[in-house]
């Protein structure tokens, strides 16, 4: 069926005034027929009605087309609806405030004849009682807020003649499954039932049975898993929790290119540093329960009128967020489940727009990555942090585009200037107003692919396998930096394995000073050393520490100390800085076990061996002279084995 066809079908269906016009002209018709259409049928058949749907995919039309067209069928002219002290005959139940507001808001666009009241808990409860009193046809609410008001006595709930619970098993989630069913035993048994939910628990199941009337069931998200709105990419990126935030910073700028991007963090306390740290660079907000009701409709409307374009918020605000052309949706953490990823990715991509949604994890995370896109039925595309030439591109495309909405009347008085730059530098002067606009007056410093930590870069060690014996691990890599020049096995980073059973190889960090000077060393014959713009795949950890569903350590583990995630081996990190295992901010540090495939310098407070002294950190400046006397901490890159250096190899071949 074509849209115009089937846009004529629907005006066909509704009434004959002005209620045809109204829903004709939401935009949001043409991309959402599908889902209207397989609601709409047996809805104006008076059925009840199970429908799993996509988050994002026109629910609210799809009920509300119906029920207000039964409503005016059955009022016969427009004095009913001002009949004062009328009792509501709509019922809507939504798990959130947020959602409740933007049903109610469609509600009234498409019928304003119809009195409406949207009720939740976090405002005074006098005007919502005023307007209740005064009569009203449709209630919007949280069930929170409506079993008060009946326990009030200002909610009466007798004359209800259509029921409709939206978002089903966030109820569920958020704790409401009591004062939905005691909602439930309120109503008149006589009445129509809708339910909507993207999935389908035992709860919801049970509430159908007992609370609906031979329900059809619609299912619009069909036998696949896949239960997220089409149009959204998906992408995965390894961070650490100290590259997190800058990381984040260089996405949104990266992949929001100057739209709305919305920021989901586990926690109340996150969402504050992330939003305080962000601001630095970029107009940000945080949302999340404790700021007030006043303070979170004022930060809202902000955001869609865009005087700022980056809203970091808690999974509370992940639902019913009526927020229009949201370019990006970054998952600062892992969701809890696989419902809260689809929920939070469908804030973009909605109505039938296109969309990005980003997922940070943790390396030892990537196996629960790969669970969460078995649950979900989704498929990420994995990326390496924005480099710095990434960066400049979408900084000077987000500068031209700002350039071109300049008001003509304005560009006038400073063309003169511009003419005189012109001829004194030609596009010089043109490049370096991009440059300072951009935020690149100074040269931009390099940065690590594993850390994104500026002044550092990466480098990659491809080893001959036919030269050595043994495998490749950290500790080798490290004599064999030893071995080729001491500083830069002082001064290494992270070391990782590559995941490439065709090669040994590994990648590490460098100070980039301390990098040039190792690639003028001359590397032995059979190996290769070289800086790199892009990771290549590296090998996992081993399986992640987290339990499927609690991706965040923070709220399982205490802070610090030897049962942090950090430390190796059970001793205890040091608080050095970046390099620090085992502190607040390093849940995402990788661990090495048993010849594992990643390593960090973490700076061990007491050595349980001279053997290891070297990988556990720097030495104190007063032992960081070199010694040939002292115990070499690290392997043999040629032999694998420990205790000596590839020079003192007895199998060594041309070192």
């Amino acid at each position: 069926m074509t849209l115009t066809a089937t846009t004529t079908t629907l005006k066909l269906m509704m009434v004959k005034n002005s209620l045809s016009l109204n829903l004709v002209c939401l935009n949001v018709l043409k991309s959402l027929l599908r889902n209207v259409r397989a609601v709409l049928v047996p809805a104006l058949q008076g059925r009840d009605i199970i429908a799993r749907a996509k988050t994002g995919t026109g629910k609210t039309l799809a009920f509300g087309i119906p029920i207000i067209k039964r409503l005016t069928e059955e009022a016969g002219d427009y004095t009913a609806f001002r009949r004062s002290g009328r009792l509501p005959k709509f019922l809507v139940l939504a798990p959130t405030r947020e959602l409740a507001k933007q049903v109610e808001k469609e509600i009234k666009e498409s019928a304003p004849y119809l009195s409406t009241v949207c009720v939740y808990g976090g405002v005074s409860y006098t005007i919502q009682q005023s307007a209740l009193t005064r009569g009203v046809d449709v209630v919007v609410g949280t069930p929170g807020r409506i079993i008060d008001l009946i326990e009030g006595r200002s909610l009466k709930l007798g004359e209800v003649e259509y029921l409709v619970l939206d978002e089903a098993d966030q109820m569920l989630a958020v704790g409401f499954e009591e004062a939905v069913e005691s909602i439930l035993e309120n109503l008149p048994t006589k009445r129509q039932s809708m339910l909507f939910s993207a999935t389908m628990p035992t709860w919801v199941k049970k509430l159908a049975r007992k609370y609906l009337d031979n329900p059809l069931n619609i299912d619009l998200v069909g036998d696949q898993d896949e239960k997220l709105a089409e149009g959204i990419k998906l992408y995965a990126i390894a961070t650490t929790s100290t590259s997190k935030r800058t990381i984040l910073s260089d996405l949104i700028t990266v992949y929001a290119k100057g739209g709305k991007t919305i920021v989901f963090t586990q926690t109340k306390r996150d969402a504050d540093e992330v939003s305080l740290a962000l601001s630095n660079s970029i107009a940000t907000e945080a949302l999340h329960g404790d700021i007030s009701q006043h303070q979170r409709e004022r930060t809202l409307n902000a955001f869609r009128q865009g005087k700022f374009t980056v809203l970091v918020a808690t999974d509370v605000a992940s639902r019913g967020l009526d927020i229009p052309n949201v370019d990006l949706v970054i998952h600062y953490e892992l969701p809890n489940d696989p419902e809260t990823f689809v929920h939070r990715s469908g804030r973009t991509g909605r109505a039938g727009k296109e969309g990005s949604a980003i997922l940070m994890h943790t390396s030892s995370q990537k196996r629960t990555v790969r669970s969460l896109e078995r649950d979900v039925g989704c498929h990420f595309e994995f990326i390496s942090p924005p480099t710095v030439g990434d960066l400049l591109e979408s900084s000077a495309d987000q500068v031209v585009a700002t350039l071109n909405g300049v008001h003509p009347d304005s560009i006038k008085f400073f063309s003169a200037t511009a003419q005189k730059l012109y001829e004194e530098k030609g596009t010089d002067a043109l490049a370096a107003a991009l440059a300072h606009l951009s935020g690149f007056s100074q040269p931009p410093s390099s940065r690590s692919l594993l850390s994104h930590e500026k002044g550092w870069v990466t480098l990659q060690l491809i080893r001959d396998p036919t030269n050595a014996r043994g495998f490749l691990s950290a500790r080798s890599v490290t004599g064999f930096l030893s071995d080729l020049y001491r500083t830069a096995a002082d001064e290494v980073g992270k070391i990782f394995l590559i995941a490439d059973d065709r090669i040994q190889g590994a990648v590490f960090d460098l100070p980039e000073e301390i990098a040039k000077e190792l690639l003028e060393k001359d590397v032995p014959e059979g190996n290769s050393l070289s800086m790199i713009t892009k990771l290549p795949p590296l090998q996992d950890d081993g399986p992640s520490s987290d339990n499927y569903g609690r991706f965040s350590s923070r709220d399982r583990m205490p802070r610090g100390g030897g049962g942090s995630r950090g430390s190796r081996g059970g001793r205890g990190g040091s608080s050095r800085g970046r390099d620090s295992w085992g502190g607040d901010d390093d849940r995402g540090s990788r661990r090495s076990s048993g010849g594992g495939s990643s390593w960090s310098r973490g700076g061990s407070s007491s050595r349980g061996s001279s053997d290891d002294w070297l990988i556990g950190g720097r030495s104190s400046s007063s032992s960081r002279a070199p010694s040939r006397e002292r115990s070499f901490g690290g392997s043999c890159f040629i032999c694998g084995k420990s205790g000596h250096r590839a020079t003192d190899c007895p199998d060594k071949r041309g070192f």
